[in-house]
Protein backbone atom coordinates (compact mmCIF):
# COMPACT_ATOMS: atom_id res chain seq x y z
CA UNK A 1 0.00 0.00 0.00
CA UNK A 2 1.11 3.26 -1.13
CA UNK A 3 0.49 6.40 1.58
CA UNK A 4 0.26 10.10 0.06
CA UNK A 5 0.67 12.91 2.15
CA UNK A 6 -2.55 15.43 0.42
CA UNK A 7 -1.90 17.76 3.29
CA UNK A 8 -0.79 20.94 1.77
CA UNK A 9 3.58 22.33 2.18
CA UNK A 10 2.71 24.22 4.96
CA UNK A 11 1.42 21.76 6.71
CA UNK A 12 3.40 18.87 6.48
CA UNK A 13 5.47 17.78 9.40
CA UNK A 14 9.02 18.07 8.42
CA UNK A 15 11.74 15.49 9.00
CA UNK A 16 14.53 15.63 11.50
CA UNK A 17 18.36 15.12 9.60
CA UNK A 18 19.52 11.71 9.86
CA UNK A 19 22.29 11.12 12.52
CA UNK A 20 24.23 9.51 9.63
CA UNK A 21 24.66 13.11 8.59
CA UNK A 22 26.30 14.47 11.67
CA UNK A 23 28.15 11.23 11.42
CA UNK A 24 29.72 11.93 7.71
CA UNK A 25 30.37 16.14 9.01
CA UNK A 26 32.15 14.83 11.71
CA UNK A 27 34.40 12.19 9.59
CA UNK A 28 36.40 14.36 7.75
CA UNK A 29 38.29 16.19 9.75
CA UNK A 30 38.99 13.10 11.36
CA UNK A 31 40.01 11.76 8.21
CA UNK A 32 42.42 14.65 7.33
CA UNK A 33 44.01 14.62 10.44
CA UNK A 34 44.64 11.02 10.22
CA UNK A 35 46.27 11.89 6.98
CA UNK A 36 48.33 14.62 7.93
CA UNK A 37 49.35 13.45 11.73
CA UNK A 38 51.93 10.87 10.34
CA UNK A 39 52.83 13.08 7.87
CA UNK A 40 53.89 15.84 10.08
CA UNK A 41 55.69 12.59 12.15
CA UNK A 42 56.94 11.41 9.93
CA UNK A 43 58.52 14.92 7.89
CA UNK A 44 59.62 15.67 11.48
CA UNK A 45 61.78 12.10 12.27
CA UNK A 46 63.27 12.15 8.48
CA UNK A 47 64.38 15.47 9.36
CA UNK A 48 65.98 14.31 12.31
CA UNK A 49 67.93 11.46 10.56
CA UNK A 50 69.09 14.38 8.08
CA UNK A 51 70.83 16.01 11.11
CA UNK A 52 72.01 12.98 12.66
CA UNK A 53 73.45 12.27 9.27
CA UNK A 54 75.13 15.01 8.52
CA UNK A 55 76.45 14.73 12.11
CA UNK A 56 78.28 11.50 11.17
CA UNK A 57 79.53 12.54 7.53
CA UNK A 58 81.09 15.62 9.57
CA UNK A 59 82.77 12.87 12.11
CA UNK A 60 83.84 10.63 9.03
CA UNK A 61 85.22 13.52 7.47
CA UNK A 62 87.08 14.88 10.46
CA UNK A 63 88.59 11.10 11.03
CA UNK A 64 89.67 10.47 7.34
CA UNK A 65 93.20 11.44 8.06
CA UNK A 66 93.15 8.96 11.19
CA UNK A 67 91.91 6.55 9.46
CA UNK A 68 94.45 6.32 6.64
CA UNK A 69 97.59 6.78 9.25
CA UNK A 70 95.89 3.81 11.17
CA UNK A 71 95.66 2.07 8.39
CA UNK A 72 99.35 2.94 6.80
CA UNK A 73 100.45 2.16 10.69
CA UNK A 74 98.87 -1.15 10.50
CA UNK A 75 100.63 -2.36 6.96
CA UNK A 76 103.96 -1.36 8.39
CA UNK A 77 103.04 -3.24 11.52
CA UNK A 78 102.43 -6.39 9.14
CA UNK A 79 105.95 -5.82 7.93
CA UNK A 80 107.28 -5.70 10.29
CA UNK A 81 105.90 -9.02 11.89
CA UNK A 82 107.24 -10.90 8.88
CA UNK A 83 110.51 -9.02 9.14
CA UNK A 84 110.56 -9.78 13.49
CA UNK A 85 109.54 -13.55 12.44
CA UNK A 86 112.11 -14.38 9.84
CA UNK A 87 115.07 -12.76 12.08
CA UNK A 88 114.41 -14.79 14.71
CA UNK A 89 114.12 -17.78 12.90
CA UNK A 90 117.21 -16.86 11.35
CA UNK A 91 118.26 -16.46 14.96
CA UNK A 92 117.35 -19.47 16.40
CA UNK A 93 119.15 -21.59 14.13
CA UNK A 94 122.25 -19.47 13.05
CA UNK A 95 125.90 -20.70 13.40
CA UNK A 96 128.70 -18.42 12.36
CA UNK A 97 130.89 -20.15 10.54
CA UNK A 98 134.37 -18.18 12.62
CA UNK A 99 132.93 -19.98 15.58
CA UNK A 100 132.83 -23.36 13.67
CA UNK A 101 136.25 -22.78 12.41
CA UNK A 102 137.80 -21.64 15.51
CA UNK A 103 136.66 -24.91 17.46
CA UNK A 104 137.90 -27.36 14.77
CA UNK A 105 140.99 -25.45 14.61
CA UNK A 106 141.14 -25.42 18.85
CA UNK A 107 141.12 -29.62 18.44
CA UNK A 108 144.31 -29.62 15.97
CA UNK A 109 147.21 -29.33 18.70
CA UNK A 110 145.60 -32.39 20.68
CA UNK A 111 146.30 -34.50 17.98
CA UNK A 112 150.07 -34.86 17.34
CA UNK A 113 151.55 -35.80 14.31
CA UNK A 114 148.78 -34.96 12.04
CA UNK A 115 149.25 -31.79 9.39
CA UNK A 116 145.98 -30.77 7.86
CA UNK A 117 147.06 -30.34 4.18
CA UNK A 118 143.57 -28.28 2.97
CA UNK A 119 140.16 -28.12 4.35
CA UNK A 120 136.65 -26.78 2.61
CA UNK A 121 133.71 -26.10 4.62
CA UNK A 122 130.29 -26.49 3.30
CA UNK A 123 127.05 -26.19 4.65
CA UNK A 124 124.90 -29.41 4.86
CA UNK A 125 121.44 -30.15 3.58
CA UNK A 126 118.79 -31.96 6.03
CA UNK A 127 118.39 -34.27 3.08
CA UNK A 128 121.93 -35.44 2.55
CA UNK A 129 122.42 -35.54 6.53
CA UNK A 130 119.10 -37.85 6.61
CA UNK A 131 121.07 -40.30 4.05
CA UNK A 132 123.73 -40.41 5.69
CA UNK A 133 122.50 -40.75 9.39
CA UNK A 134 120.71 -43.95 7.62
CA UNK A 135 124.18 -45.00 6.56
CA UNK A 136 125.13 -44.84 9.97
CA UNK A 137 127.08 -42.02 9.94
CA UNK A 138 126.33 -38.71 12.05
CA UNK A 139 124.32 -40.86 14.16
CA UNK A 140 121.89 -38.99 16.76
CA UNK A 141 123.98 -35.51 15.60
CA UNK A 142 122.23 -32.71 13.78
CA UNK A 143 125.00 -31.21 11.93
CA UNK A 144 124.62 -28.13 9.97
CA UNK A 145 127.91 -28.04 8.14
CA UNK A 146 130.80 -30.07 6.84
CA UNK A 147 134.55 -29.63 6.92
CA UNK A 148 136.57 -31.61 4.66
CA UNK A 149 140.17 -32.57 5.36
CA UNK A 150 143.01 -33.84 3.36
CA UNK A 151 146.25 -34.39 5.34
CA UNK A 152 149.36 -36.63 6.10
CA UNK A 153 150.00 -38.11 9.29
CA UNK A 154 153.18 -39.90 11.03
CA UNK A 155 151.44 -42.82 11.24
CA UNK A 156 148.45 -44.64 11.43
CA UNK A 157 147.63 -44.09 15.10
CA UNK A 158 147.96 -40.54 14.67
CA UNK A 159 145.23 -40.56 12.45
CA UNK A 160 143.07 -42.55 14.63
CA UNK A 161 143.99 -39.87 17.48
CA UNK A 162 142.79 -36.98 14.85
CA UNK A 163 140.04 -38.08 14.49
CA UNK A 164 139.03 -40.04 17.51
CA UNK A 165 139.40 -36.06 19.54
CA UNK A 166 136.70 -34.92 16.83
CA UNK A 167 134.19 -37.65 17.55
CA UNK A 168 134.44 -37.73 20.79
CA UNK A 169 133.19 -33.81 21.07
CA UNK A 170 129.23 -33.72 21.25
CA UNK A 171 129.87 -30.66 19.09
CA UNK A 172 131.25 -32.86 16.15
CA UNK A 173 130.72 -36.21 14.11
CA UNK A 174 133.41 -37.80 11.91
CA UNK A 175 132.82 -39.32 8.41
CA UNK A 176 136.28 -41.39 7.82
CA UNK A 177 136.91 -41.96 4.02
CA UNK A 178 140.86 -43.13 3.15
CA UNK A 179 143.84 -43.72 4.39
CA UNK A 180 147.16 -44.37 1.93
CA UNK A 181 150.54 -44.79 2.90
CA UNK A 182 153.40 -43.57 1.10
CA UNK A 183 156.05 -45.88 1.21
CA UNK A 184 158.65 -43.39 -0.09
CA UNK A 185 158.33 -40.44 2.93
CA UNK A 186 156.61 -43.52 5.70
CA UNK A 187 153.72 -40.96 5.81
CA UNK A 188 150.20 -41.34 5.77
CA UNK A 189 147.90 -39.39 3.75
CA UNK A 190 144.22 -39.52 4.59
CA UNK A 191 140.64 -37.92 3.68
CA UNK A 192 137.81 -37.55 6.62
CA UNK A 193 135.05 -34.91 7.34
CA UNK A 194 134.02 -33.45 10.09
CA UNK A 195 130.20 -32.67 10.59
CA UNK A 196 129.74 -29.21 12.84
CA UNK A 197 126.82 -29.96 15.12
CA UNK A 198 123.89 -26.92 15.62
CA UNK A 199 124.01 -25.67 19.49
CA UNK A 200 121.29 -26.87 21.32
CA UNK A 201 118.72 -24.58 21.75
CA UNK A 202 119.19 -23.61 25.26
CA UNK A 203 123.00 -22.56 24.03
CA UNK A 204 123.71 -18.45 23.62
CA UNK A 205 125.64 -18.54 20.13
CA UNK A 206 129.08 -16.94 21.24
CA UNK A 207 130.18 -14.12 19.88
CA UNK A 208 132.34 -14.52 16.60
CA UNK A 209 134.43 -11.59 17.71
CA UNK A 210 136.00 -13.57 20.84
CA UNK A 211 138.43 -16.07 20.62
CA UNK A 212 138.28 -19.41 20.30
CA UNK A 213 138.68 -20.92 24.50
CA UNK A 214 140.74 -23.67 25.46
CA UNK A 215 138.82 -27.23 24.44
CA UNK A 216 137.75 -29.69 27.49
CA UNK A 217 139.32 -33.09 27.46
CA UNK A 218 137.15 -35.44 25.60
CA UNK A 219 135.69 -38.09 27.07
CA UNK A 220 136.38 -41.69 25.53
CA UNK A 221 135.37 -42.76 22.24
CA UNK A 222 132.32 -44.41 21.80
CA UNK A 223 133.17 -48.24 20.64
CA UNK A 224 134.02 -49.16 17.24
CA UNK A 225 133.90 -45.59 15.81
CA UNK A 226 137.06 -44.78 14.74
CA UNK A 227 139.43 -48.26 13.54
CA UNK A 228 142.18 -48.91 15.99
CA UNK A 229 145.44 -49.41 14.32
CA UNK A 230 148.15 -49.42 17.02
CA UNK A 231 149.09 -53.10 15.71
CA UNK A 232 151.43 -53.70 13.38
CA UNK A 233 148.92 -53.75 10.03
CA UNK A 234 149.59 -52.23 6.04
CA UNK A 235 145.88 -51.18 6.02
CA UNK A 236 143.45 -49.61 8.25
CA UNK A 237 139.47 -50.94 7.91
CA UNK A 238 136.79 -49.08 6.30
CA UNK A 239 135.62 -46.49 8.77
CA UNK A 240 132.15 -44.67 8.73
CA UNK A 241 132.05 -44.10 4.80
CA UNK A 242 135.57 -44.90 4.72
CA UNK A 243 137.52 -47.66 2.10
CA UNK A 244 140.23 -49.75 2.44
CA UNK A 245 143.88 -48.62 1.96
CA UNK A 246 145.43 -49.13 -1.43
Amino acid sequence: MVEINLLPQQYRTQSEPSAWRFAMYALAPLTVAAILIPEVVTATRVGDLNKQIDALNGDVAALTPAKAEYDRLMAEKRDLDQVTSIATQLKATKTYWINDLAAFSSQLPSAAGVAVKSMTMRPMEPSALTTLQQSGIYLGKNVVREIDVTGVASSQQAVVNFLRTFESDPGFGVNFKTLQSDQTSNEYSFTATVGVVAPTASATPADPSAPAGTPQAPPAAPAGSVPDTSGPTSSVPSGQGGRDVN
